[in-house]
């Protein structure tokens, strides 16, 4: 046991040790703390920017397998040039990259507003010009155009909103469409949405 001012010295010692334990405990909880709400306001940022940022969507079944476009691929437009057609609402997106990308968009003219609209081109026939087509790019590496221009497609599209400025294009959308290997492929479910 330690007497006089080496007793003394040593509890001095030892308040000083507690209060250094206490005080990494409260740093300890204080970081914590801070942690857990950088977390959440982390967590709560990246539902805000997938809620802001998933407004653009393409996806549908193609023979009953669902096929969704990367979100960065999705595209539409309303009138937005005549150069690129007269009166064109073009739907379009795209999955994967590089030479095995499938890609998918609907062209069609002459549109005046929200409404109902059909691409109609005959199977084995060829679509004439500003006549509205949609295809369907890469099914497989051999089967690499689904109705396009010199295959058939038949859908039924309904364009439920569009603006010009800003671009937006909302539309729900089926048919079949007959590929470069003559099978004909169903298309189901589809849903489109566009905000620029």
């Amino acid at each position: 046991m330690i007497f006089g001012p080496m007793w003394k010295l040593e509890q001095e010692k030892n308040n000083l040790l507690n209060y250094e334990i206490l005080k990494m405990k409260k740093i300890k909880s204080i970081v914590s703390v801070l942690t857990l709400a950088v977390l959440t306001a982390c967590s709560s940022c990246s539902k805000d920017s997938k809620a802001s940022s998933g407004k653009n969507h393409l996806s549908f079944k193609i023979d009953g397998v669902y096929w969704e476009s990367d979100e960065s691929e999705v595209f539409g437009s309303y009138h937005f040039s005549d150069a690129l057609g007269p009166k064109l609402i073009n739907i379009a997106g795209a999955k994967g990259s590089g030479a095995a990308q499938q890609a998918f968009n609907i062209n069609l003219y002459n549109t005046d507003a929200a409404g109902s609209y059909t691409v109609n081109v005959p199977n084995g026939s060829t679509a004439s010009t500003y006549q509205n087509v949609a295809q369907f790019a890469n099914l497989t590496a051999s089967n690499y155009l689904c109705g396009g221009l010199l295959q058939g497609s038949q859908l039924n599209i309904a364009i439920s909103k569009v603006s010009k400025d800003p671009q937006i294009v909302e539309a729900t959308f089926s048919g079949t469409m007959q590929c470069v290997e003559g099978n004909i492929v169903s298309i189901t479910e589809g849903k489109f949405s566009y905000h620029e």
